[in-house]
């Protein structure tokens, strides 16, 4: 293992360091330590830094703008003693592809010209809101009754939503909904902008709307057919889409990797434009712990796969299949020689089937050729005769998650996504999530991140009165288990075996579990307060809501306080339901 200074090869503090890393990286891929000062560095778009990665839950885009661009790397450390990396313009910061055995640590990412923007409430009434934008923190324009920013490079975005939070608790402000539409935006003054309302507005003075624009287009760290990769230490102050993704990678560790504002800069709120870490298509074991998620745009965690319809028998060993959401598709690696298929009847959610892949044949975006080892079994040929009534899941492409100890701040979005047939655990969190703190999700009927979960388990997590105090998607209750399924059985349940317990809820008369087409359920030695933060506000009035679910136990809970539920525990469509709960509703 040699150890290289990168100052004595030119990578020096306060200098355009985007070629000559590459450069030092091409020289040496194996077994180097790259030792950064302290300092700033400085990264720009640049034509020989542009190739074509296809991004999981992203924009589609012809070529990635690269910063840090490592390939082919294998048992190298980027030691960086808290060296703060600059970028400008639409960028993806690191860039790891078929690496091997790598860390990364003690960096901070930044733009001087972020990726999202923040607006105070100057004044207000039902339907108008005058809100103020620093021109120095955040530099823009109105163009056409249009506001627009700039984000570096000269690149210049129009505004494309809002999310608003409270200014004392720096917490997105209770039932105003994932994003906030407005009619039309007019001067006041200089940069004093009136935002006009058609439908009442629930806001106070110096409230912060933060202000998403641009594209969901790179990745603060993305890595793709990788191994056994450490990111420790990390601080992302901005970024322009998901922070973290991972594609196709086998075991990942993310140690403290906090999505914090620049407060030195005067941000409050803002850390990325979309999702902390999307966990793509994935096996091994992914570790989260230690992490900090606060004032991003989309959920923090969210692991998964990516199943596809099947679309045509084209003969007895080869099908054709299509991708089913347009940010995710056109991948490179869908699909290896020996991967395990599971066929999903997707009006049940019901595994009828495993086949063994033997290539993978991108056509287009869209749609791929699977060839398989072995003929396509004939009671699956009849299944598929009746259009795409079946869905492609790579069960070789999902990964065990361990998430622990990590803080889940006020996001837009959920907490933490689960869909993964791998074990799950979730323990020791704290959250205070806009909407449900924990979505064990999967579907292959909408969003098609799939993964049916078999052994999850949440223990021992705090879980504030902050979380579900707004309605995003699936958010049926604090813990959502909420799959897609279009007509569930109760004899094939989608998820099971998932158990949550010794957990924390400071329930503001809220449903704190729901659960749908779920087996060998277990909700047990949990403390549940009635928190007084918030009036009820959630449509479903009662503490737990069970549906289409088999085998589930619920007992030694403690509810505390006087909580409001019409009815305490909500039972449809379930056999061999146990429940024990004694609550003053």
């Amino acid at each position: 293992m040699q150890t290289i200074q990168v100052s004595e090869h030119g990578i020096r503090p306060d200098t355009d360091v985007t070629l000559q890393l590459r450069e030092l990286f091409l020289r040496h891929p194996k077994d180097t330590v790259f030792v950064f000062e302290e300092g700033d560095y400085y990264f720009s778009p640049r034509e020989e830094m542009q190739a074509d990665y296809r991004l999981s839950n992203s924009d589609r885009a012809s070529s990635r703008v690269l910063g840090l661009w490592m390939q082919g790397m294998e048992g190298c450390i980027l030691q960086g003693n808290g060296a703060r990396l600059w970028f400008s313009g639409h960028m993806q910061p690191v860039t790891m592809d078929r690496c091997r055995d790598m860390k990364m640590e003690n960096f901070i990412m930044n733009w001087k010209k972020p990726m999202v923007a923040e607006g105070v409430v100057i004044a207000h009434t039902k339907s108008e809101v005058a809100l103020f934008i620093d021109p120095q923190k955040y530099p823009h324009r109105l163009s056409g009754g249009t506001l627009e920013f700039d984000i570096g490079a000269g690149e210049w975005y129009p505004l494309t939503g809002m999310v608003q939070y409270d200014a004392g608790s720096r917490c997105i402000r209770r039932i105003t909904g994932p994003d906030i539409s407005w009619d039309t935006i007019e001067t006041l003054g200089v940069n004093l902008y009136k935002f006009d309302f058609s439908q009442p507005l629930d806001t106070a003075d110096g409230n912060i709307f933060v202000l998403r624009h641009n594209r969901r287009m790179h990745a603060a760290i993305f890595a793709e057919k990788c191994e056994d990769l450490v990111f420790e230490d990390i601080t992302v102050h901005s970024c322009g889409g998901l922070g973290c993704l991972a594609q196709f990678c086998h075991n990942l560790t993310y140690r403290r990797v906090n999505f914090v504002p620049d407060t030195e800069a005067g941000r409050r709120i803002t850390s990325g434009r979309d999702d902390g870490m999307q966990i793509t298509c994935n096996s091994g074991t992914v570790t989260i712990t230690e992490c900090i998620f606060n004032g991003l745009m989309d959920d923090p965690v969210n692991v998964h796969g990516c199943c596809v319809a099947l679309k045509k028998i084209v003969d007895g060993r080869t099908l054709r299949c299509r991708y089913g959401h347009g940010q995710s598709c056109g991948f490179l690696y869908w699909a290896e020689a020996g991967d395990e298929i599971a066929v999903i009847e997707r009006r049940h959610m019901s595994r009828v089937g495993t086949l063994r892949a033997a290539s993978y044949t991108l056509e287009s975006n869209e749609e791929f050729l699977l060839t398989l080892e072995e003929p396509l079994p004939r009671e699956l040929q009849s299944l598929a005769e009746g259009g795409e009534g079946l869905a492609l899941d790579n069960v070789s492409h999902t990964a065990a998650l361990v998430c622990t100890k990590n803080r889940f701040g006020s996001c837009r979005g959920r907490g933490i996504l689960v869909s993964t047939p791998k074990p799950v655990l979730i323990a020791e969190n704290y959250f205070e999530s806009s909407g449900s703190a924990v979505l064990v999700a999967g579907d292959s009927n909408y969003w098609f991140e799939s993964g049916e979960c078999n052994d999850v388990e949440i223990r021992d997590n705090v879980f504030t009165d902050r979380c579900l105090s707004a309605m995003y998607q699936f958010c049926e209750g604090i813990v959502s288990i909420c799959p897609v399924v279009p007509e569930p059985l109760v004899s094939r349940p989608y998820h099971k075996n998932i158990r949550i317990t010794g957990n924390i809820f400071d329930c503001a008369d809220m449903p704190v579990l729901y659960a749908y087409s779920c087996g060998g359920l277990e909700f047990s030695k949990n403390r549940i307060f009635r928190s007084y933060s918030a009036d009820k506000w959630h449509p479903a009035d009662c503490g737990i809501k069970l549906s289409y679910c088999r085998d589930v136990e619920t007992a030694g809970n403690e509810w505390i306080g006087k909580f409001g539920f019409k009815q305490p525990v909500v039972i449809e469509h379930c056999e061999n339901v146990a429940v024990s709960e004694a609550l003053d509703a």
